[in-house]
């Protein structure tokens, strides 16, 4: 029995079962960039559903067979499918997500009584910006790099605070390097000081991961924190918008940094 036409069609309907819309953390609308979104079971030759991507830089994954209930994505910023740091175009840093589907049951009770109910199955992670990520010239900015053990400590997390209100944050990519991006709403004001210093936390794992060559030949993204976002339909998912840590991001480093208005400066941190 047909849902939507007379008998005398044949009925094919697609159902989304994920929508996703890459946010730019910066700007807090949707990102420009066009990235690439692929399983994590992809990297093993595994077959997964297609994450199709849409001209509007908005990707969907359509129920079908193979869809599971949790799924783990991994999202970067090449041309080609498969990650390689050395073609990392470096506008964003790449982000490795574990997401909570519904099932097709529940979505079709639902769609009976809300036909918006496809907005509990919309994504909005946010992207940090890169190294080369376009900024204007007169941004006031920090580029950093964090060490840890003599060498470059890979996914830091950064957050800027000025007197106690977040102005800021950033995520380290593999090389140990940060782009933060002091907030607009942070530079402003006719009683703003000049210079500002605000205060820098720097974190990573609570135990150091170990350099490893071969894992990084087979995967480059093998130690990139696995992030769970919350249950679909939740109203605050600070996970999918990069203000929660790591659940092992507990080492921790504070300093006290000079910025002037609208100079991008550079310092090094060192985690212990």
């Amino acid at each position: 029995m047909n849902e939507f036409l007379s008998s005398r069609y044949v009925e094919v309907i697609h159902r989304l079962a994920l929508g996703i819309e890459p946010i730019d953390a910066q700007h807090g609308r949707r990102l420009s960039y066009s990235l690439q979104m692929k399983h994590e079971e992809e990297l093993l030759g595994l077959p997964r559903p297609p994450i199709e991507r849409h001209g509007s830089n908005l990707f969907s994954l359509r129920y079908q067979p193979g869809v599971k209930t949790l799924i783990t994505l991994r999202i970067f910023d090449l041309e080609t499918p498969r990650y390689d740091p050395k073609y990392d175009r470096r506008r964003i840093v790449p982000r490795r997500l574990k997401i909570p589907i519904l099932t097709r049951a529940d979505v079709e009770n639902q769609e009976k009584l809300d036909r918006q109910e496809f907005r509990r199955r919309i994504r909005r992670p946010a992207f940090f910006p890169g190294a080369a990520y376009d900024s204007g010239a007169t941004a006031t900015a920090l580029r950093g790099r964090v060490r840890r053990g003599g060498e470059a400590m890979r996914w830091a997390r950064v957050e800027a605070k000025l007197a106690g209100q977040d102005v800021g944050r950033a995520h380290g990519d593999d090389r140990g390097e940060f782009f933060l991006i002091v907030n607009a709403r942070a530079v402003t004001g006719s009683s703003l000081p000049n210079p500002l210093n605000i205060d820098i936390s720097v974190s990573g794992p609570a135990i150091a991961v170990p350099h490893s060559p071969e894992k990084e030949k087979i995967d480059p993204l093998w130690d990139l924190p696995v992030e769970t976002l919350a249950a679909p339909g939740s109203a605050v998912d600070k996970v999918a918008t990069g203000e929660n840590l790591p659940t092992d991001y507990t080492a921790t480093v504070t300093e006290t940094v000079t910025f002037t208005l609208g100079t991008s400066i550079y310092r090094e941190f060192t985690i212990p």
